[in-house]
This record gives C-alpha cells, structure tokens and sequence, in this order.
C-alpha cells in the first residue's frame, strides 16, 4: 500500500506499508504543520485497522516542525512504537521533544539501529515511564531549588533521565531553577542516559552531592559533554547550595 498526502505533484510525505511496520517519508525542505500532522496520523490509523503497529519516520531535511505539529504528536498514540532518522544532529534538534512522547518514541541515525530497535518486543517501561522511574528518584521544589534525590540501587536509564527531565519542567513551571541531585549510594547512568540529561534538562546550575563517584560524573560533563550550564561535586549539601547560589545567573 502507498498514499501521498498534499499535492499529486510534490508530495510533502510518502505512507508505505512494509507489512510488519509502516515508513512514514517526509519531502526535503518541508516544515511540518498541523495540517500535516493531522493528514498523517489519519493515514497511520486508516493502514492498520487490525491495530496500532510500529512506525518508522524519515524526517530526512525537513526545514522545520511548528510549536502546534510538535504538541500533537507528543499526545499522538497511532502507533504502538516510533522511531524516527534523520540524517544529522539538526534532526534531532527538531524532534527534541521525543522524549515527552506518549508513545515510546526514540531518534536514530542509522536505519538499521532504528529498526532493531522498532522491532523489539515491547518494553514495560515504555508503557510507563512514571511508573518505571517511581523508585528510582525524588523531585520536589526548595524554596527556589530543585532537588532530585537518587534512591537506593537506582540505575538510570533512558526512561529514568527521561521522567527526570519531565520531572523537573512540570515543577519549574516555565522557570528555570538551579538543581541540586542527592545521592546516598551508586547511581549507574547509561551513556544515553547522561545525553538526555546534558542536552534537555532545563535548569540554571547542577550540583552533585554524594559519593566519589559523582565525582567522576561531573568531571565527565565538564570535559566531555559541554553542557549548557555549570555542573560541579560537593561533599556536602551546605557547600553545594553555597555554590549554585553563585554559579546560577541572578
């Protein structure tokens, strides 16, 4: 099966069936409105009326995505798992807002990992993030401060750093707030894990208090990552709140 949507001549997107999943192909130059959006979650749904099936999109050059086609699909539920490619770092700039997905949602670079990934039997944290990270840490607003608090045999993963994320732009509020992470034990981070974190948590300052090994995470994002905002280790709470007083912009 294989629909167009927009005009006959210059297709702004490509829907094909490849039986197990469906490739959604965007044209080149494209910016993505909700017109768009709309055409092609009604075409996902209209291929799979047996049931929402997996769905891999080729965003290729696409210009840009409007603020109104990025909130739909964050609440887009037409298929059972998304994985979107693009061709360089742009493209994962412009769908940035993945990981706020309601269905399981990741980029990629390379085809080949994006379909291992698409094909693998469902992961029950994918279902709940929430529910997936419940155990895994503590957020709560201090006066002007957030503060995530690790628990005990924690290891963050994706979804972890991704219910982080989420965490924290819910309590901001819009604001952006220095954050101030606790934790009494070793807390593992995978390396796509920390990625997420570096690039999309949203706040003024980080400072890790714990133990050594915090230590070698800040190290990590200083040196290797460049993240947008200062990030430093303290043996205790009282001298990190000292520092992100100084280091967050007045």
């Amino acid at each position: 099966m294989h629909m167009t949507g927009g005009a006959v001549e210059q297709p702004r997107y490509t829907l094909t069936d490849d039986g197990a999943f469906l490739r959604l192909s965007w044209a080149a130059g494209v910016t993505m409105g909700e017109d768009d959006v709309r055409s092609t979650i009604a075409a996902v749904t209209a291929a799979s009326p047996g049931g929402r099936r997996p769905l891999l999109v080729n965003i290729g050059l696409v210009e840009a995505i409007t603020a109104t086609a990025r909130s739909i699909l964050i609440e887009d539920t037409c298929s059972s798992r998304t994985a979107v490619v693009g061709v360089d770092e742009m493209g994962k700039v412009l769908t940035a807002f993945n990981y706020r997905a309601v269905t399981p949602s990741r980029y990629f670079t390379d085809e080949a990992t994006a379909l291992e990934w698409l094909m693998q039997a469902p992961d029950p944290t994918d279902q709940d993030h929430g529910t997936a990270a419940a155990d895994a840490f503590d957020v709560w607003l201090d006066n002007e401060l957030v503060v995530v608090e690790w628990g005990v045999g924690a290891q963050v993963t994706v979804p972890v750093a991704e219910a982080v994320v989420r965490a924290v732009e819910e309590l901001s509020g819009g604001t952006r707030f220095p954050l101030l992470s606790l934790s009494r034990s070793p807390v593992p981070f995978t390396e796509d894990a920390i990625e997420i974190i570096m690039r999309w948590l949203d706040v003024t300052a980080l400072a890790l208090v714990g133990i050594e090994e915090d230590g070698a995470i800040a190290a990590y994002y200083r040196q290797l990552r460049k993240p947008l905002y200062a990030v430093g280790y303290f043996g205790t709470v009282a001298e990190a709140r000292r520092w992100l007083a100084r280091a967050s912009p007045a």
